[in-house]
Parts: C-alpha cells; structure tokens; sequence
C-alpha cells in the first residue's frame, strides 16, 4: 500500500470508529450517523482504490462494495450492542422517563 492509501485507509478507520461510537452511545440519529457513515465508507475506499493506481470503474466497484460491506457490518454489530443494552436497561427498570418528559406524570 502506498503512502496516500495508508492515510484513506486510517481516514477509513476512523469514520468506522465513530460510526460504531455514535451508534452505541446515541450521539446523534442513527439514521444520520448510519448515512453519513456509510457514504464516508464508500468515498474513502473508492479514494483507497484509486491510490492504488486502478482504474476509476474498478476503484468505484470496489468502493461500494468493500465500503458498503464493512460500514455495514459495523453498523451491525453496533445496533445488536446498542439493543442489547438498552433491553437491559429497560429489564432492570433503570430507564424510566423523567417526569419532565412524561405529560401525564403528577405534579408533587
């Protein structure tokens, strides 16, 4: 890999990085950290691609499909722990709604 790939591939690493981070913390919307994720995915591996001497059709194939693959996996991966740990939340009855939030809670 040569010098301008390694840093698309870091660049890459990252995006999955705070992907994953933003899923399982719920930084934002998980439709817009999702989107973006994997849209960032898929310009970086194209840039990746490309930095390798390919050629422009097979850096875009291989792009969407590599990038797609892996912000998918992450996003996988990120939702079953998010899940997980938001059921074990509601199990416990740790996460019950502020009375701020819940209009037919009473006023003391």
């Amino acid at each position: 890999m040569q010098g301008l790939a390694w840093v698309f591939f870091v660049l890459f690493a990252l995006v999955l990085a705070g992907m994953y981070l933003a899923i399982r913390r719920a930084w934002a919307a998980p439709g817009l950290v999702a989107g973006a994720g994997v849209v960032l995915s898929i310009i970086l591996m194209t840039l990746i691609s490309l930095a390798q001497d390919n050629f422009a059709i097979q850096a875009i194939i291989v792009g969407i499909l590599l990038g797609g693959l892996f912000s998918g996996a992450t996003l996988a991966v990120a939702w079953y722990f998010h899940s997980n740990e938001m059921r074990a939340r509601y199990a416990s009855g740790d996460f019950a709604p502020a009375a701020e939030e819940d209009p037919t809670a009473e006023q003391v």
